[in-house]
């Protein structure tokens, strides 16, 4: 049983006339008829009733209609599924962040907005560490990633590109002597107490902190490590020590705690936009486009 036969069926059935069936099929009517008679023969079963004039549907006639006719609109449906998924306004797409992308105000914004344009693409969405997405996106677990650039090659086969710039900047102790001037310099930080990420966490910015003091001539002094941007500042809160953390991390506004620019002008961090080369998602193209005029948009003004 073919498709076609469905539809020949179900003209029939809806004509109750060989002769009308066959003009809306654009077909002869002797091929009708010997197609139906076909259909009936495979199916073991009488679905029509003829005589001379009329056309009447036995009981097992009028079943396999409302059978046919859900199979045809179900095929239909899939056909306009596959072309609205083919054409980016229906389907799935898979996107990872780390924890501190949500910090911005970039990042959810684009997130509203891609849903309120497409609300027929279901977006998942999960933080992961940067390293752990960059794994995702090359074993194809995963279709964007939003990540700080790790100190490991890029694999084969994966781009990352440039997307967020924000500076850094020292979340300290209310009461610590450094808070009393206009901002410090990463040197000032020698030998003193430091929150930072783990080495081993995947996190692109713990990089990023390590290589500002080597440029700066010294060792971090870790006092203590937390992979969470919350923790770090209710680390600094109770007096533990102080942390490098972007600039968007100011909305984490906790007792005891002072914000103080970094005034090396390489104490900056930038965030990735992290995909497979020649990826032919639409949704992905779309969600790309969205981001990049989200970062444009506040760049003109």
């Amino acid at each position: 049983m073919e498709l076609r036969h469905l539809r020949y069926f179900v003209a029939v059935a809806e004509e109750l006339n060989f002769t009308r069936a066959a003009e809306r099929l654009y077909m002869a009517q002797p091929p009708l008829s010997t197609q139906i008679r076909g259909l009936e023969e495979e199916l073991g079963v009488q679905l029509l009733e003829r005589d001379k004039r009329r056309v009447h549907l036995t009981q097992a006639g009028r079943h396999f209609l409302d059978r046919a006719r859900t199979i045809l609109a179900s095929v239909q449906s899939a056909r306009d599924e596959v072309k609205s998924a083919a054409s980016g306004e229906v389907g799935r797409l898979s996107m990872a962040f780390t924890a501190s992308s949500m910090l911005t105000s970039a990042l959810p914004a684009t997130i509203r907005k891609y849903r309120a344009a497409y609300p027929s693409v279901v977006l998942n969405l999960a933080e992961m560490t940067s390293m752990h997405q960059l794994d995702a996106i090359h074993h194809r677990s995963l279709d964007l990633g939003v990540l700080r650039k790790p100190n490991i090659g890029i694999p084969t086969g994966v781009t990352i590109e440039e997307w967020y710039s924000a500076p850094l900047i020292a979340a300290m102790p209310e009461q610590h002597v450094l808070t009393t001037g206009k901002g410090i310099y990463i040197k000032e930080l020698k030998d003193v107490p430091l929150i930072v990420y783990p080495r081993d966490s995947g996190i692109g910015l713990y990089w990023k902190v390590l290589d500002l003091c080597s440029r700066s001539g010294f060792r971090p002094a870790v006092m203590q490590e937390a992979r969470d941007a919350s923790t770090m500042i209710g680390l600094v809160s109770s007096g533990s020590g102080v942390a490098i953390v972007p600039n968007d991390t100011q909305c984490i506004q906790l007792p005891g705690v002072l914000y103080s620019q970094i005034l090396d002008k390489d104490a900056v961090s930038s965030l990735y936009l992290c995909y497979r080369d020649g990826d032919s998602n639409p949704h992905l193209e779309t969600l790309l486009r969205i981001l990049r005029s989200t970062i444009n948009a506040r760049k003109a003004k």
